[in-house]
């Protein structure tokens, strides 16, 4: 067994465990935090590194025990003293490691400068724990990144990085949600076989696109997605285009208050992102825009259908209609701002599920 240190989008923490449960049967939890979970778990490291609800993740190679909670940033000076000293860290480092490394610190997830001539000289340490030229430490661009981490709540690590995700800044849309918080937001919609699932606020489409491409993680289904802003429409058509994804999506312009070409009930699931700034629809106020919203996807969603919706006002009191009741909701972090997701789900009634397609 190994022990992996996993981050997540912060206040997702509960759904992040049930799906990390679910995907590593035998997996065992030792230390949850906001945004943060240690585990146990054994088989391949390429199964950690594929985890699509997880931001980055890493192998735990030392803990600091007995930190003090709400220490400032000399605390990672002492830790790489405490490193320096540690007569077992030629141990920890993973023989397997060759190439160059550079030793990163963050303090509160931020990266935080220290000491250089003490890092300096733990990555010396580091680099000798092994036969001679097998690491070299380097500053620029290196094959491995280890990171010394201070957790606010008191607990520091040293890890090893497994996973070094794009620069999202430079290939996702402005406002373009992340693939893992849109992957956790269509796991939590418990997807099923056949289902037909709807996003009426698609925009550049990441819901949609994710929902219907990763078919080793979601059962198929037909995605129909939609949006009010035809410019964006006729983009995600051509992504949908070149992903060779039109047998899976079918994408529409149309206003999320009036879905008029769905009859009522024929909706399995909705997962939906709908707009986070100053837009035309909310002239008449965030209240009446969501009552309208809300009681229009109410209707085409099927009795016992699950809406999963993210929002950017998480003090805001959800205008819900009769047809949906709240099942969970989690208020998040979303590039440092403040969001929520709710799931919400149309009670069963007397009218059946609509057929699977």
């Amino acid at each position: 067994m190994t022990t992996y240190l996993s981050t997540f989008t912060a206040g997702l923490g509960v759904p992040a465990r049930r799906a990390l449960e679910e995907r590593l049967p035998g997996v065992r939890i030792e230390l949850e935090l906001d945004g943060l979970i240690v585990y146990e778990a054994g088989g391949e490291t390429a199964a950690i590194c594929n985890l699509p609800f997880f931001n980055n993740s890493f192998v735990v190679l030392k803990t600091f025990p007995g930190l003090r909670p709400e220490r400032g940033k000399e605390i990672l000076d002492e830790m790489l003293a405490a490193t320096l000293r540690d007569a077992d860290l030629p141990r920890s480092i993973p023989g397997r490691l060759k190439g160059t490394f550079r030793l990163v610190t963050a303090w509160s997830n931020v990266l935080t400068a220290v000491d250089r001539d003490l890092l300096e000289k733990v990555e010396a340490r580091i680099a000798a724990s092994g036969p001679p030229g097998r690491l070299r430490p380097h500053r620029g661009r290196p094959a491995h990144e280890l990171w010394l981490s201070y957790r606010s709540e008191g607990h520091g690590f040293l890890l090893l990085r497994l996973t070094r995700h794009t620069a999202y800044e430079k290939v996702l849309e402005k406002g373009e949600l992340r693939p893992e918080l849109a992957w956790m937001l269509c796991w939590l919609s418990e997807p099923r076989e056949g289902e037909l699932v709807l996003d009426p606020f698609c925009g550049s489409g990441a819901i949609p696109l994710l929902r219907a491409s990763r078919v080793a993680q979601f059962p198929r289904g037909l995605v129909l997605a939609s949006d009010l802003d035809a410019a964006q429409v006729e983009k995600l058509k051509t992504r949908v285009k070149h992903a060779d994804l039109r047998r899976r999506v079918v994408v529409r312009q149309g206003d999320a208050r009036h879905l008029s070409r769905y009859e009522d009930g024929s909706i399995h699931k909705i997962v939906t992102d709908p707009p986070w700034g100053i837009f035309r629809e909310l002239e008449e106020g965030p209240e009446t825009f969501y009552r309208e919203v809300l009681a229009e996807l109410g209707r085409v969603l099927a009795p016992g259908g699950l809406l999963v919706i993210l929002l950017a006002r998480p003090d805001f009191p959800l205008p819900l209609p009769i047809t949906l009741e709240v099942v969970e909701s989690w208020p998040i972090l979303v590039s440092g701002k403040k969001a929520v997701v709710h799931k919400l789900r149309k009670p069963p009634g007397t009218a059946g599920v609509p057929p699977a397609c």
